[in-house]
């Protein structure tokens, strides 16, 4: 019954390709058994992936305290980091360099910036914000900006920008994601259809928000999109041009389109108890790793129950895990001997990750973690309330 399903999806992915006719071959399909890794537990060790993990202290003016870190970019040796909805550029090292745009409506600004990506053929940073896009120059001077549709998440390739998954209305939209040249007059060039749309009608547009939501990706500066919770396929898109990827079987576990919030959310309350979601993917040479949630509750804690499972799935041996430590917060850091981490970024170089202060000290306090000398001494000079922390892994060569 489950080929029966898959072959179903690539057969559908076929008329869904978007705007031009697609060439699908079943060898070119990463399907990923969510039940066979939701079965499967086991630990897994930093070294694996990593030679050496740094933690960098973000050092900054006074006026600017760096929280609730939302995006991380690496370009070249420099980070573009969006906390608090508002971006700024560091080097690598931790150094504070400027603040791009700032708060407020005027040219230059942005609202709430929900979104951020690179445009490395025209050498740009582009800003999606509430009803516009604003573009800088790598070094954070802003250039210009352009209308746009509602705020959404966005992916450049090749001065193609796509767009997936408008914030307020993600699955009442005619496309998943459509993309515009980033020439001229930003005219539409291709999109991606969704398969939900028309499934019924309703007046709820939210969806669920884990806080950590990754839409879009790179992998060896190639583009793919994910989309919200509701999306199993995973796309890859070259300039205009989108093909499916990869497939999340979901199983047992997959949320009836019937019981969507956004349909109704008086069935999703009443029968989201039995499925899981999951809300980030990222990917390496290797791995997959996807970050998945209990549809009961994404926020609050279970006790004796975790709300969270970090999923990992080896496009050689085609099977996965879901990663089993003490903590159950990741993988074991091997190399440091630190919590364990998750990548929420990863790019050419790092896998990447935020950590507040106060957690860090509270491990150092409590004797779950021995920092070396450098660490201890830096961290002596913090506090609960100072800036978030980046973790760099770096990549294995």
């Amino acid at each position: 019954m489950k080929r029966c399903y898959i072959l179903s999806f690539i057969t559908l992915c076929i008329l869904q390709a978007g705007c031009k006719k697609q060439t699908i071959r079943n060898a070119d399909i990463h399907v990923i058994d969510f039940e066979q890794c939701f079965d499967t537990e086991r630990q897994m060790f930093l070294s694996e992936i990593a030679d050496s993990i740094e933690y960098i202290e973000l050092k900054t003016p006074e006026d600017v305290i760096i929280t609730k870190i939302g995006i991380i970019k690496q370009v070249d040796d420099f980070l573009i980091i969006n906390a608090n909805y508002v971006v700024y550029l560091f080097h690598k090292n931790g150094q504070f360099i400027r603040q791009i745009g700032s708060r407020g409506q005027g040219p230059g600004e942005y609202i709430l910036p929900y979104s951020i990506d690179i445009d490395h053929k025209k050498k740009e940073i582009v800003i999606s914000d509430t009803y516009q896009l604003l573009f800088y120059d790598l070094d954070g001077n802003f250039l210009r900006s352009k209308k746009w549709m509602e705020a959404g998440y966005i992916g450049i390739f090749d001065s193609t920008l796509w767009m997936g998954d408008i914030i307020y209305s993600a699955n009442l939209q005619k496309y998943k994601a459509v993309a515009v040249s980033l020439h001229g007059e930003m005219d539409t060039v291709a999109c991606i259809p969704n398969a939900l749309y028309g499934f019924m009608k309703s007046d709820k547009t939210g969806a669920d928000d884990s806080g950590i939501s990754t839409l879009f990706y790179h992998k060896n500066d190639s583009l793919f999109f994910k989309g919200d919770a509701s999306n199993d396929t995973i796309w890859k898109l070259s300039g205009a041009n989108a093909e499916p990827y990869a497939f999340i079987d979901m199983g047992k576990y997959k949320l009836p389109p019937e019981f969507e919030r956004w349909v109704s959310d008086e069935a999703y309350q009443r029968n989201r108890d039995r499925y899981w979601a999951i809300q980030s993917v990222l990917e390496d040479d290797r791995y997959f790793f996807l970050w998945s949630h209990w549809r009961k509750l994404i926020r609050l804690p279970v006790k004796g129950y975790a709300a969270h499972k970090y999923i990992v799935y080896d496009k050689k041996q085609k099977k996965g895990f879901f990663v089993k430590d003490d903590k159950k917060k990741g993988i074991i850091d091997d190399l440091l001997g630190g919590p364990p981490v998750w990548p929420r970024w990863i790019s050419n170089e790092y896998y990447m990750s935020p950590i507040t202060a106060e957690i860090l000290l509270e491990k150092v306090r409590s004797g779950d973690f021995i920092p070396p000398a450098p660490l201890k001494e830096q961290l002596s000079r913090m506090n609960e309330g100072s800036n978030d922390l980046i973790i760099l892994c770096h990549r294995k060569k």
